[in-house]
């Protein structure tokens, strides 16, 4: 079987996750395309996968040619493409004709893969032929190797477009200086240092990603409570948990998961003196717990099968 993937340039954590990874432990002819035009149609793929939309104007006509030519299309969605303005990218002025192409990639593909049911029944709409593949991760890979030496440290990792979430802790630290990892040139990151007094840690690519969760030992993962935050998937338990941290997650939709190791909050004041207290054989302990529990249930080797299943 021959697969293409549609991607831009530099691989990001979307790629890495949905795309990369999964379709590389196939075993299949896999070939990562940077960028579409109809040119595609000249390589006989049997299968082609893009994350969201397609990054050509003509998209529906491409798609269209596709499906003539026996290529199955296939749209892996990540995200909730609703964005209002109190999201990072909300305010971004092509964010309406973002979510018309999102929505008419969603609309002509011959099926969708989502990460859970809460989106996929906002998929089903427009395209009944959804599936639910979670996010998971290959546990023998490198960077996802557990840790081995524990302090008390706090921390969390991603991207900017989390701003608001961590302002969430804004307050809550009082004398923890908390580690925030994946710092880029954005001059958001300078806010948010002036704002939560913090050890700012540059970012990594996504093949080195995972070794920020070495700079802490207790995960966070703060949310805002809005519509395209519960759509998000629980992607941080699975981080902390394959590195072996405990992890402090909003309660909300998508942290549903219940494990040693996952610790809900609803006051982040008090969520972080009970990080503070833990003792470092605690953190050990229920972040070898958690790691257990996302071996059994986000082992990328497993979930796979539904994606083989699929193809």
């Amino acid at each position: 079987m021959k697969i293409a993937y549609i991607t831009q340039e530099e691989c990001n954590g979307v790629e890495y996750h949905r795309l990369l990874m999964p379709l590389h432990l196939t075993g299949y002819d896999v070939t990562r395309c940077v960028g579409a035009d109809f040119s595609i149609l000249n390589y006989g793929f049997d299968v082609v996968l893009f994350n969201r939309s397609l990054p050509v104007k003509a998209q529906g006509r491409l798609i269209e040619d596709l499906k003539e030519a026996g290529t199955r299309v296939i749209v892996d969605l990540d995200d909730y493409w609703v964005m209002k303005r109190d999201h990072y990218l909300g305010r971004h002025p092509d964010n309406k004709r973002y979510q018309a192409r999102v929505m008419e990639a969603l609309s002509m593909a011959d099926e969708v893969w989502t990460t859970h049911d809460l989106l996929a029944a906002k998929v089903k709409p427009l395209n009944k032929n959804v599936h639910v593949i979670p996010n998971a991760i290959d546990p023998t890979e490198e960077q996802w190797q557990p840790k081995t030496y524990y302090e008390q440290r706090i921390g969390w990792a991603g991207g900017i477009t989390h701003k608001a979430d961590l302002m969430l802790t804004r307050g809550a630290w009082g004398d923890v200086e908390p580690v925030i990892c994946g710092a880029s040139a954005d001059l958001e990151w300078n806010a948010i240092a002036k704002q939560i007094p913090c050890r700012m840690v540059k970012g990594k690519h996504v093949s080195e990603y995972a070794y920020l969760y070495e700079e802490f030992d207790i995960a966070i993962a703060p949310l805002c409570d809005t519509t395209f935050n519960r759509h998000k998937s629980n992607l941080k338990i699975i981080e902390a948990g394959m590195k072996g941290l405990p992890i402090f997650v909003q309660d909300i939709h998508p942290y549903t998961d219940t494990a040693t190791g996952i610790h809900k909050v609803n006051d982040w004041a008090d969520a972080i003196r009970q990080a503070k207290a833990m003792s470092t054989e605690q953190i050990q302990e229920e972040g070898q717990a958690l790691r257990e529990y996302v071996l059994a249930n986000y082992d990328l080797r497993e979930v796979n099968k539904i994606r083989m299943a699929r193809l």
